[in-house]
């Protein structure tokens, strides 16, 4: 069956007729049947042209299969049944037609690809197979993801084919972000056939399930903890070790029967020796017994233990630490003061505070992890933060766009204010430069240095790099094409020679003429060494003062402090020296910031602008202060004191289920010096961080639980009361995610839902009842939920509904034959296979023949032509030389008979010959003829005498 896709182009057969006139009007010689074969060659080809560009088609309709085997190879199936699923595979494959196609692809937490669709056949003919169990090339079988391995089955199958996967697995889906019941609307949709084939799960001899225990104890109250374990079959004398915090207490030894057992562990007690390893206490299960899986034969749980609240106060610099600390201790709370780097990095940490204080920390200085879990925290947990300025804080603390400035109540740039920016980085690539500090050379810190600070600009400062040594060279002048700039940086290279300060200060100082901003700056980086004289420096160095640019200097190890020191204090910048290099791209970005003009230092009166908050409550007047970090309000911020330029001072909000203060000013003797003496101090600090505390749960209606279900956790809200009430509930994961569960009112005081526990550690769900999430009303409780071990090792028996579920809508089947799983099935797959190439080929082929019996028939008649022509000359030259040489045979007899023999010409019979020669050679060799033919009568004559 034939189809053309483009029938107008058909119109082109309308030509054939002039093809026709032309041959009629063309005179070529050759005989008729080259004539009519010449002709039709032609036309054939010129339909073949115009087919191939209507592109014809040739339609057929066929049952071709293309399938997907896959096959779980996790932990939680058991290998015997995964050489059963190979060696059924095998059968299947062996099975297919040869237009079929397969594919087999293997899964755990991640597909991957055993044989791609289409793999050609092996040396010996046949399709290949599997022919050992599988690994997956990550080596993480510890989860199992069906809807991402489904996804990438459907990716592989080709279209044109009749659909179909076929799964091998325990129907265990226990990873990804994504359920199998969400994920089948777009099976179903996909026109794809899911056959399922369930495969038995390991038997698994013992499994510790959970450890029950309270989630919140006092300081000093006994409390019991039971094990749940799981057994097939009974084992005397199972040894197990139970450890407190790591520590663990005297081995214990009990009994398991078949089935589910309770085992109750000794009683428990927070003594004032644990109680002052923090708030947060683990117990954690361990059986001394080696089985299938090791991996669930332990347990783990958390407790907080309830006292006064707890407070974590971090600071950059210790040294007025005190100031913050003996105020909240005489309002009640307990504090633990730690440095900046000893920030936590894990969730359960946090979560025994219930507000941290972040005093004049910068961005740097905690990473991005930790800074989301302070962020998780707050969010997710309801805990309070408060952050406190200083000189490295908010915006001159690298703030902007990080997870600190999304939790605070105020954004890093000012509205009034941001002074457009220039700034010339002058680096020293000295020979000096290229010693070694540890594994990295002095040039390669300042690099990196470089580029730390560039990061710290915003997107319209300009900056430029200028490298000096015995000369000055401009890597890149003044831009606003941060990224550029950040390339450019390797083109840093230490060299010989002293270093050639002045000169290239000056370079700088020349590139801010042109630049059009309001704060010009140049940070020097160099050791200090130069050939230039020092009073031309300074001279220099005093002209950037006069045009209003600033020079910070950075000395590096054992510099000439002196005279970078007084280069900083001829204008607006500072001096900063370096001893120990590493520290070098903190320090850069520092005196970044500082370019920015974040910092507002002048004494001023600070105007309370809501004294009715529970923070002022009592306040009517505030000291002075010294200075500040400007920022602006967000939109749902509460400004509660403002400076002299309506810049905020004290603000807050509220930041998904906890709260979050910032307090732009410092409280050390730099800013608040006065506030330090000021009587209402230990109040004031009482007050605000009593404001950013959790909801006390005195009020609670309702009781929160959660449960292990299927890999993932069970949520059940049971209120008192049968009034109308809303639930928020979050739950904060191990690695800082949060994610918002959706409830449902399941009975009249119950209401239920379900998260996903796709990681190992504990999970912390926190209800809050009525209002929103972001509303200041409601009251909230929080407990904790523990996954010991991967989901893997939790669940080990065979998900039959779900592998039913998945094959009844997508019209698969479950537990199919052999047959089954070959048979195509469906309706047959209509194919169109374009004619376009093959067309093409026919019609150069047919214009290649046309053209060889055209041109033979021509070159024939030419040489027939030629041949006449030829053969009419040598008539005409042979009877005239006949007639010569008759005459010169009759001249020669008259003459032998009267004796005389003058000018005897005979032409030679030969001469008959030269008939097809030209006529110059012919008359040539009749006149060689006629002279040798008298030579031979003369010689005859002689020889008659003698005789």
């Amino acid at each position: 069956m034939f189809d053309i896709e483009s029938p107008l182009l058909l119109i082109l057969i309308l030509a054939i007729p002039l093809v026709v006139l032309i041959q009629l009007r063309t005179n070529v010689i050759a005989t008729k049947w080259r004539k009519v074969t010449t002709f039709l060659l032609r036309c054939i080809a010129i339909i073949c042209v115009i087919l191939a560009l209507a592109n014809l088609q040739r339609a057929h309709s066929e049952k071709r299969l293309a399938v997907v085997f896959l096959l779980d190879i996790s932990d939680s199936v058991a290998e015997s049944q995964r050489e059963i699923a190979i060696e059924q595979i095998n059968a299947a494959i062996a099975k297919l037609k040869p237009t079929d196609q397969f594919a087999v692809i293997g899964f755990a937490t991640e597909p991957f690809v055993i044989i791609s669709m289409g793999e050609p056949l092996v040396e010996t003919g046949k399709r290949p197979t599997i022919t050992s169990i599988l690994t997956d090339p990550s080596g993480q079988l510890d989860s199992t993801d069906i809807v991402s391995a489904l996804k990438r089955s459907i990716e592989h199958l080709p279209d044109n084919y009749h659909r179909r996967i076929v799964l091998f697995g325990d129907g265990q889906h226990n990873a990804g972000n994504t359920s199998i019941s969400e994920s089948l609307p777009f099976f179903s949709a996909s026109d794809v056939e899911i056959m399922t084939i369930p495969l038995q799960s390991t038997q698994d001899t013992i499994q510790v399930l959970n450890l029950q225990l309270p989630d919140n104890v006092r300081k000093g109250q006994r409390f019991q903890i039971q094990a749940i374990i799981q057994s097939d079959e009974t084992i005397p004398n199972v040894k197990a070790t139970l450890y407190h915090n790591s520590i663990p207490a005297p081995d214990l030894e009990f009994s398991l029967k078949r089935g589910r057992n309770v085992i109750p562990l000794p009683t428990q007690q927070v003594t004032d020796f644990y109680y002052n390893m923090g708030r947060t206490h683990t117990y954690h299960l361990k059986l001394n017994i080696n089985d299938e899986i090791i991996e669930n034969n332990e347990a783990f749980r958390v407790v907080q233990v309830q006292d006064k609240p707890h407070i974590l106060y971090a600071d950059s610099d210790l040294e007025h630490a005190d100031n913050i600390q003996e105020v909240l201790e005489e309002s009640g709370f307990g504090v633990e003061v730690i440095h900046a780097a000893d920030i936590p990095s894990d969730l359960v940490s946090f979560q025994q505070f219930d507000v941290m204080i972040l005093s004049n920390i910068s961005a740097d200085m905690v990473t991005d992890t930790q800074q989301e879990m302070i962020e998780s925290s707050v969010r997710d947990l309801g805990h309070g933060l408060v952050v406190i300025g200083g000189d490295k804080a908010f915006g001159a603390g690298g703030y902007t766009d990080t997870v600190f400035e999304r939790i605070l109540p105020v954004d890093m740039t000012p509205r009034e204010r941001k002074d457009s920016v220039a700034l010339v980085f002058v680096i020293d690539t000295s020979g000096s430069m290229a010693n070694y500090v540890g594994t990295k050379s002095k040039i390669s810190l300042a690099m990196d240095a470089i580029r730390a600070g560039i990061d710290q600009l915003d997107e319209a400062d300009q900056a430029a790099i200028i490298s000096f040594d015995v000369n000055t060279h401009v890597i890149s002048s003044l831009t606003t094409d941060h990224n550029r700039l950040i390339k450019l940086v390797g083109r840093l290279k230490p060299t010989g020679g002293t270093a050639a300060m002045s000169d290239a200060i000056k370079t700088a100082i020349q590139m801010h003429e042109t630049a059009d901003v309001k704060r010009k700056h140049i940070i020097l980086l160099s050791d200090g060494k130069s050939t230039g004289k020092r009073s031309d420096i300074i001279e220099i160095a005093r002209d950037a003062a006069h045009e209003k640019v600033g020079i910070t200097t950075i000395g590096i190890g054992d510099a000439e402090t002196e005279l970078l020191e007084e280069i900083a204090n001829t204008g607006t910048g500072r001096d900063i020296h370096v001893q120990d290099i590493q520290d070098l791209p903190r320090v850069l970005m520092d005196a970044v910031r500082e370019t920015h003009n974040y910092i507002v230092q002048e004494e001023f009166q600070p105007k309370i602008l809501n004294s009715t908050t529970q923070i002022l409550d009592g306040i009517n007047n505030l000291p002075r202060l010294y200075g500040y970090v400007a920022t602006a309000e967000k939109p749902t911020a509460q400004v509660l004191v403002s400076s002299h330029k309506n810049e905020p001072i004290l603000a807050g909000w509220r930041y998904g289920l906890g709260k979050s203060v910032a307090w732009t000013s410092d409280v050390k003797p730099a800013w608040g010096k006065d506030w330090i003496s000021w009587t209402h101090f230990s109040k004031f600090w009482g007050q605000v961080v009593n404001w950013t505390l959790p909801s006390e749960n005195t009020d609670v209606d309702f009781d929160l639980s959660v449960s292990h279900r299927n890999g993932g956790g069970d949520i059940r809200i049971d209120t008192h009361d049968l009034s109308p009430v809303s639930f928020v509930v979050q739950v904060a994961g191990p690695n800082g995610t949060g994610q918002t569960v959706d409830i449902t009112q399941d009975a009249a005081n119950l209401f239920i839902g379900s998260f996903q526990m796709r990681e190992s550690g504990t999970y912390i769900v926190t209800a809050k009842q009525g209002g929103t999430e972001n509303s200041l009303s409601g009251t909230s409780l929080t407990v904790t939920l523990s996954r010991s071990y991967p989901a893997e090792y939790a669940v080990f028996d065979v998900n039959t509904a779900l592998l039913k579920k998945l094959s009844q809508e997508t019209d698969g089947l479950y537990q199919p034959t052999i047959a089954q799983i070959t048979h195509p099935g469906g309706v047959p797959i209509e194919e169109r296979v374009s004619l376009f190439q093959s067309l093409l080929i026919i019609a150069a082929i047919l214009f290649v023949l046309e053209m060889i019996l055209r041109r033979f028939s021509i070159v024939s008649g030419y040489l027939a032509e030629l041949k006449a022509q030829l053969s009419r000359r040598t008539e005409a030259i042979i009877p005239e030389a006949l007639t010569q040489l008759s005459q010169k045979k009759t001249d020669v007899d008259t003459e032998i008979k009267d004796g005389v023999f003058t000018n005897v010409e005979i032409a030679s019979v030969g001469a008959i010959s030269l008939s097809h020669r030209s006529s110059d050679e012919v008359d040539n060799t009749i006149q060689q003829s006629e002279v040798g033919a008298m030579t031979r009568l003369l010689a005859a004559k002689k020889r008659s005498q003698s005789v």
